[in-house]
């Protein structure tokens, strides 16, 4: 079991997302914000990150790069519905910022457990062995 800390304002975002990560088994903490997102990181140190672009207080995107700041190789999935707005495409952006992972919303749940499956190893399964050597 991980802990994983999912940083949304939106309620059904974080609803869903917590129960698709509860079925796989993880324990999931819930920010509506990425600064009350910061404070939940610093407190409960997660395994994985998933936070949402565009929020309102702290956006994603300055999550993304505060979190990295603090020198953390935490995996991070940045999703986003409103994935581009002009000649600025969030998703990708986060993703140069150090972001393991992207997700647009909506998202299949399948889809948000094989991410966070690439992400964290399985307790003795061969990605575990991968990264320990």
């Amino acid at each position: 079991m991980k802990l994983i800390l999912v940083i949304d304002d939106h309620r059904a975002v974080r609803r869903i997302a917590q129960m698709i990560l509860e079925d796989e088994g993880h324990k999931v903490i819930c920010a509506v914000d990425g600064e009350q997102g910061l404070r939940m990181f610093e407190r409960a140190s997660p395994q994985l990150v998933i936070t949402d672009i565009i929020m309102p207080n702290k956006e994603g995107i300055e999550t993304i790069m505060a979190i990295r700041s603090r020198g953390s190789k935490t995996p991070i999935i940045a999703i986003s519905g409103g994935w581009r707005i002009g000649n600025a495409d969030f998703l990708q952006m986060a993703r140069q910022l150090a972001a393991n992972e992207i997700l647009a919303k909506p998202f299949k749940p399948q889809e948000l457990a094989a991410t966070v499956h690439r992400l964290l190893p399985v307790e003795g399964g061969e990605a575990q062995r991968e990264t320990a050597a």
